[in-house]
């Protein structure tokens, strides 16, 4: 027994020891040999600063008069995020965080142009100009600020834009507006939001155009303009396809034009388009003059290019010797229905092609004329120089479809709605105050060129 129990304890003291030797300093004993190792301080490295990048614009807005207009962005960056609000060119103040509130809006806030500026410590990044558009009864600018001939070509939203000398309108069907900016010899397009683009540039020998007049839009994204080779009579009409490729359609003279010695080409005068795809193109042959006349007009008419390019004449003017029978302004309503702004006033033609008057040039001076989908003309003047008229100046006609006359805008104060709108009225000091260009869209609101803004009216 004694044997034994001598062997078990020589056996726990040899597995005691292994467990020792197995864990260094488990087993007791002060001697510790082993110094712990010391880890190196971590490395720190300073990043680059990631440059404020805007990763949502802001969006056009469009909201009823009185309520406030909504604008955000969202934006990246390393560190704290600055932002700061722009109205028109000129900084917002308080306006310091990723979201913008107006005030409540009217109609004369339509058209203001916003742009934030994001800035953290890497740099800033300033956003797309969006437009405020606000919508309500009366008259509003869509696009174009005050004339300044040094900024006469400004592509962009709204009162930003520029135009050189606002001229002749256009829709193009896809809710767009086609202008001729004859100051630029160009053509800008103008989206229902307020963004001015230059659509077709011209003015150069090597451009689609020389010197534009009048536009209307053809389908398939085809303009065509009035144009001439030298900026004296418009002698082209050309036609500009959606990939920019230019022709000339030749109309050349027709039977009934007077010639002879010293009779001029055919000058074209106006153009308009109808829903079919016809092209009508007025013009004027002249002749020489005597001491009463030194340039007269013999003959203005219209004539329709068919889709297959089948000319047709479907109005005539013959003046009197000294008269102008010349053709300013054409409209077609979706039946084909043609209304011409001449010498005489606003006609058209009956069921048997004969044209009658519907209103006469003496009532007031009108500048263009225009025909929306429920079949009702408008027609945009100005005041009269030098003669008294009982219609009131600068207002807005309007003929229904049933012949009815009545003033669709005053901005003489008889509708505060329209009072004071700049385009309407001839501005104090402002030479270039005459509406040129009227059209309409498939809503029934009107635009007006003048002034070097584009307004858009919607009517009670």
């Amino acid at each position: 027994m004694s044997n034994l129990k001598s062997r078990f304890m020589r056996g726990g003291a040899l597995a005691g020891g292994l467990i020792c030797l197995a864990g260094m300093t488990a087993c007791g004993g002060d001697d510790d040999s082993t110094t712990p190792v010391k880890q190196p301080d971590p490395i720190l490295t300073s990043q680059p600063a990631t440059v404020a990048s805007i990763t949502i614009e802001p969006k056009t807005q469009a909201v009823q008069a009185g309520q406030p207009a909504t604008f955000s962005v969202v934006a990246a960056g390393t560190g704290t995020l600055g932002y700061q609000w722009w109205r028109n060119g000129v900084a917002i103040p308080g306006a310091t965080s990723a979201i913008y509130t107006t005030l409540a809006t009217t109609l004369a806030d339509s058209g203001d142009v916003l742009s934030v500026v994001v800035r953290n410590d890497g740099g800033t990044s300033t956003s797309d100009a969006v437009a405020l558009q606000v919508e309500g009864i009366g008259a509003r600018v869509l696009a174009g600020g005050a004339v300044e001939p040094t900024r006469a070509q400004v592509d962009g939203a709204g009162k930003l834009a520029r135009f050189l000398n606002a001229g002749a309108l256009a829709s193009d069907g896809a809710g767009n507006l086609l202008l001729v900016d004859t100051g630029l010899k160009s053509v800008r397009k103008i989206t229902p939001a307020g963004v001015v683009s230059t659509a077709i540039i011209g003015g150069t020998t090597a451009s689609a155009l020389r010197s534009p007049r009048d536009v209307a839009a053809g389908a398939n994204g085809v303009t065509y303009v009035i144009d001439s080779a030298d900026g004296s009579a418009s002698t082209l009409v050309r036609k500009i396809g959606a990939d920019g490729a230019a022709s000339t359609i030749e109309l050349g003279t027709t039977q009934g034009d007077p010639v002879g010695t010293g009779i001029a080409p055919p000058a074209f005068t106006a153009i308009a388009s109808d829903a079919a795809g016809n092209l009508y193109v007025a013009s004027e042959v002249t002749r020489p003059g005597e001491p009463a006349c030194s340039s007269c007009f013999k003959r203005a008419i219209v004539r329709k290019v068919a889709p297959n390019g089948t000319v047709t004449t479907v109005f005539e003017n013959l003046g009197p010797h000294s008269a102008s029978a010349t053709i300013t302004d054409l409209a077609v309503d979706k039946n084909g229905k043609l209304y011409v702004l001449d010498d005489r006033g606003i006609r058209t033609l009956d069921a048997a092609g004969v044209p009658v008057t519907l209103m006469d040039k003496p009532l007031a001076f009108i500048n263009a004329i225009a025909v929306d989908a429920g079949g009702n003309l408008f027609f945009a003047t100005e005041p009269f120089s030098g003669r008294d008229s009982n219609w009131p100046a600068g207002a807005i006609g309007k003929i229904a479809a049933d012949g009815t006359l009545s003033v669709a805008a005053d901005p003489n104060g008889s509708d505060a709605r329209f009072t004071g709108a700049a385009g309407l009225e001839k501005p104090s000091g402002l030479a270039t105050g005459k509406p040129v260009g009227l059209a309409t869209d498939a809503a029934g609101a009107l635009y007006l060129s003048a002034n070097g803004r584009v307004l858009k009216l919607v009517l009670p």
